[in-house]
Formats: C-alpha cells, sequence, structure tokens
C-alpha cells in the first residue's frame, strides 16, 4: 500500500497537532507537512510538479470563512498536475480551536495548556515540542476518530469529510 502523504496546513498549530500524531506510535499516516492556506493561496506550480504520483494530499482548513475560491482551484490544479493524487479534505468544524475540544476532554482549548486566552493556547500549544505536545493529547484523552469528522457547514457539504482515510492502520 503506497503511504505517501502531504499534508497542507492552515496554520503552525495544526501543523504542531498533525506532527503530534504522525508520532510514534502514529495516528496518522506519515509525511510532509506544509504550512499553507489553501483557502487563501493557490499552491505554486512548481510544488505540484514535484508531488509524485498515488500521494495522498491532506488539505487542513477551517470552515469558519465561507469563501472557497482558492480552495476549489487547488483542488483542481492538484487534478491537472499531479498525476494520480488522492486528495482529502480534512476539514475543522469550525476551526482549530473546536477541533481540540471535539476531540480531548476538556471544555476549552485552553484548558488543554492551561492558558489564559484563545491566542496564549495558540502560543502555548505551537511552543511544545512534538512530544511533549503528543503526550498532553494522551492525558485529555485524545481520540483521533472524533477530529476532522462533523459535518462541515453547507458552503462545504459537497466536499468529503476524508480524515478517516488518513489515519494509521496501527491506531484502527
Amino acid at each position: 500500500m503506497n503511504s505517501r502523504c502531504i499534508y497542507y496546513v492552515e496554520g503552525e498549530c495544526e501543523k504542531q497537532l498533525i506532527n503530534a500524531l504522525k508520532a510514534s506510535p502514529e495516528m496518522l499516516i506519515p509525511g510532509k507537512v506544509k504550512v499553507y492556506n489553501v483557502k487563501q493561496d493557490l499552491i505554486p506550480k512548481s510544488q505540484l510538479l514535484t508531488i509524485q504520483p498515488k500521494t495522498k494530499v491532506a488539505l487542513v482548513f477551517d470552515t469558519d470563512v465561507e469563501d472557497r475560491k482558492a480552495l476549489d482551484k487547488n483542488i483542481e490544479l492538484l487534478g491537472k498536475y499531479c498525476s494520480n493524487v488522492i486528495v482529502i479534505n480534512m476539514m475543522q468544524v469550525l476551526n482549530f480551536e473546536d477541533e481540540i475540544v471535539k476531540s480531548t476532554d476538556v471544555s476549552k482549548a485552553q484548558d488543554l495548556t492551561r492558558s489564559r486566552s484563545v491566542s496564549n493556547f495558540k502560543s502555548d500549544f505551537c511552543r511544545m515540542k512534538v512530544q511533549e505536545c503528543r503526550s498532553l493529547l494522551e492525558r485529555h484523552q485524545f481520540d483521533v476518530e472524533k477530529i476532522w469528522v462533523s459535518d462541515p457547514p453547507s458552503a462545504f457539504k459537497d466536499l468529503e469529510q476524508g480524515a478517516t482515510r488518513i489515519i494509521s492502520v496501527t491506531t484502527k
């Protein structure tokens, strides 16, 4: 089975989370993580041409803003320039903090890091070492099967919520 994967994530918090979930034992299929907001910017052609056939391309993005012009164009470009890639949408409903709450035992995202505010939570979360982040998630009963699975808002209903396609086989 091909397990090549590239994650395009919206920001540093998503990068930290994906890296923590790829740590051993893997909850997600290992792969490169690139911070790139696919809902705002087009993936450069030079980058698209380097993606190998049959690679899983996971697009991690928020659904709190309904404008999808760039997202739709990126999906189109992946189909046009990349041979046989598998595009996987990992829609955060509505944003990163909501996904953290939904998949752990905390009632507010900032409770995870004991931060004073959402802004501080993001800074504190991103500042951790990968293994420290993974341990923190495990202490708070993180469940990989609860993240990126909610039905998206109506503007995104035509896209498949595909996170279950990149959960590591060792987790299932």
